[in-house]
């Protein structure tokens, strides 16, 4: 089991929680392929978290996640998800992101960096928040700008994009 102790940024408009846990182990990522109502979950999740309110400008997050563990319940298009028409699971086994920057707008937590699917590296901009007991980063892309054409059209293939990072 991984733990990370990290000075934490809950977002509240009370301001911020001095520190938490955050367990990887039971981390996911939920994703939704708009165009199509296609719901799904990624597990495997590994990540290192250092983000101190008093200090944004250092603070980083950095983790992948399994590609093979992609689960939109239905094991047909799973196995045609990860097969090289879509996301190739066994040339690129994992999904990368890396911050470059941590900052607060109007009133907002955001983080900004590098996510890597497949092959392709771009930049990506998460929101930050508390809901309950979890960290949560959100965030939308376009899968067709990674190499992940499901559907003709860059607007067709819009995803949200929620990791949920429980804590204790």
């Amino acid at each position: 089991m991984k733990w990370i102790i990290l000075p934490l940024i809950f977002l509240t408009a009370y301001g911020l929680q001095a520190q938490m846990n955050v367990n990887t182990d039971n981390a996911r990522v939920e994703f939704e392929y708009v165009s199509e109502k296609t719901k799904g979950t990624l597990s495997g999740v590994s990540a290192t978290v250092k983000i101190d309110p008093k200090d944004l400008v250092n603070s980083t997050v950095s983790g992948k996640v399994s590609v093979s563990t992609l689960d939109t319940k239905n094991g047909v298009r799973n196995k045609h998800l990860k097969s090289a028409d879509y996301f190739d699971v066994e040339k690129y086994p994992y999904m990368h992101f890396k911050t470059t920057s941590v900052y607060e707008e109007e009133g907002v937590y955001k983080m900004k960096g590098k996510l890597k699917i497949k092959d392709i590296e771009k930049e990506v901009t998460f929101r930050l928040k508390e809901e309950g007991s979890n960290l949560i980063l959100s965030t939308s892309i376009y899968a067709e700008d990674f190499g992940v054409a499901i559907k003709k059209g860059r607007d067709k293939s819009k995803v949200t994009v929620k990791v949920i990072l429980p804590a204790s």
